[in-house]
């Protein structure tokens, strides 16, 4: 059962430092991947692939997932995709052996291996990566004995932000009877934009029975909690596609025994993400030294032939 044992391990603390210049520029791929309309993947993938020769893990994960998808061009798709995981884990980056187990998986640009693909997510679990903890933990519901783990993994995710990991936690705490850390997890799920937790945490409020299984989280019946619970689901609701968060939540509706603060109403992730400006092109000059730098193309980030 060694195997099965697991420690949890953050993901920050197995991420190397992101150059200011390489950030300009993922920042940017990142704006015009995100923003509404019409999309050129090609400039995209120009400005994901400059960050990433420049040490961005984060333009390398996006970089590889649109090439996989076919939205960004590439002369040989596959070896490239690959070729950028691997760059990953040599670099130790948890990210990249998640990556890895993915396509092992899925069998794209290598032969299906369902075995080797769990031992790659077993280790960027291990490393600290959260969609890889909750990939093992949703793994281990099927296997007996294994609660102990699952929940140590949840739970690990949970602290790094996963918000269904967190889900799963608080749901299984629950069933269990463990009723305080259930509410917790609901709370940090809800703060990482899961509407079903805020959900439950305003069901739970509410004048529940133990024998109410579903939504009894042996709290005191309060409406205004329930209430604003409630308007913060449907926030996220509707701004899901957006990634919304709530990372106000403790200002807006702390876990009792705090007391409730006024509140306005509103939520910081929307404030912000309503006054923040777009953000500059990268300079023709950091994109020339860059590419330079790296013996890329300017205009595509691809690698410029070997000079003889």
């Amino acid at each position: 059962m060694e195997r099965l044992s697991f420690v949890c391990t953050h993901e920050a603390d197995h991420l190397p430092a992101i150059s200011d210049d390489a950030q300009v520029l993922y920042r940017y791929a990142l704006f015009l991947e995100s923003k509404k309309g019409a999309k050129d993947y090609q400039q995209i993938g120009r400005y994901y692939r400059l960050a990433y020769a420049a040490g961005n893990y984060k333009a390398a994960t996006n970089l590889h997932d649109l090439i996989a998808q076919g939205v960004v061009d590439s002369s040989n798709r596959s070896k490239e995709v690959l070729d950028i995981v691997k760059n990953l884990i040599a670099q130790g980056i948890p990210g990249g052996y998640y990556d890895m187990g993915h396509y092992l998986e899925i069998g794209y640009g290598v032969k299906k291996d369902i075995p080797s693909a769990r031992a790659y997510l077993r280790r960027a679990a291990d490393l600290g990566n959260p969609d890889a903890q909750y990939y093992i933990a949703e793994l281990l519901t099927k296997v007996p004995n294994t609660a102990a783990t699952m929940q140590s993994m949840y739970k690990c995710a949970m602290e790094q932000g996963h918000s269904m990991a967190g889900r799963r936690y608080a749901s299984y705490a629950s069933v269990t009877k463990s009723y305080e850390d259930a509410v917790v997890g609901y709370q940090l799920s809800t703060k990482d934009g899961d509407d079903i937790s805020a959900h439950r945490l305003a069901r739970g409020f509410e004048d529940r029975k133990p024998s109410d299984r579903l939504y009894y989280l042996a709290l005191e019946k309060d409406e205004e909690r329930a209430a604003r619970y409630d308007k913060i689901s449907d926030f996220l609701l509707h701004h899901e596609h957006l990634g919304a968060k709530v990372p106000d939540l403790d200002d807006i509706v702390p876990l009792p025994p705090a007391p409730l603060p006024e509140w306005d109403g509103t939520f910081k992730w929307k404030r912000d993400r309503d006054s923040a400006a777009p953000p500059s092109p990268p300079s023709e000059d950091l994109i020339q030294r860059m590419a330079a730098e790296k013996n890329l193309d300017p205009e595509t980030g691809l690698p410029l032939p070997a000079s003889k």
